[in-house]
């Protein structure tokens, strides 16, 4: 044949023939991508419930482990809850408890002249015990360090003043130790 070929055709029909052929291609083209998104759409299936099945057991597993941790963290609430509420009603008690300092300062209120006042010794009351204090000082006469006596066991929360009768046995410059007992609370 020779190398030069003449279309004797219609430029008319030569359109459409082209035409017909575009779209002929065209066809096959989507065919063959719808064939392959199909294809490839098959091949996901297995994924997609392996997925799906991998979710579930996640799931599962995370509900047991919120489960646990909900039960683990609540004994943990309850038991810091407890601690506090202990903590608490310590601290309403320490509230109304006598201090030291306040029975320290009843106790240097009450005029003491002619008593040098020495030391003091301070243990709180607790429910079953009533507290005691414990007064030591050196009295300059036997009649000072009566009155002084009756003194501390007229204040309010003392409910007894004990002085040891063997303390009067000297005249002068006496020596002495008051002990102190009672709620300590005005």
């Amino acid at each position: 044949m020779f190398p030069e070929l003449t279309n004797l055709l219609p430029r008319s029909s030569l359109r459409a023939l082209r035409r017909r052929y575009f779209v002929r291609v065209a066809t096959v083209g989507v065919i063959l991508v719808i064939l392959l998104m199909i294809i490839h759409g098959a091949l996901l299936v297995p994924s997609y419930l392996y997925a799906q099945q991998e979710v579930r057991l996640e799931s599962a597993d995370l509900q047991n482990i919120s489960k646990t941790l909900t039960t683990s963290e609540e004994q943990q609430a309850q038991a810091r809850l407890t601690t506090l509420q202990s903590k608490a009603s310590y601290l309403l008690n320490l509230r109304t408890a006598p201090t030291a300092s306040a029975a320290i300062r009843a106790v240097l209120a009450v005029p003491h002249g002619g008593v040098t006042l020495t030391g003091f010794t301070f243990t709180p009351p607790t429910k079953a015990v009533k507290g005691s204090m414990q007064v030591s000082g050196i009295a300059s006469t036997r009649d000072t360090l009566r009155s002084y006596s009756q003194s501390l066991g007229a204040l309010p929360g003392i409910t007894t003043a004990d002085l040891p009768i063997s303390v009067y046995a000297n005249e002068n410059a006496i020596p002495f130790t008051i002990t102190l007992a009672g709620s300590f609370t005005p």
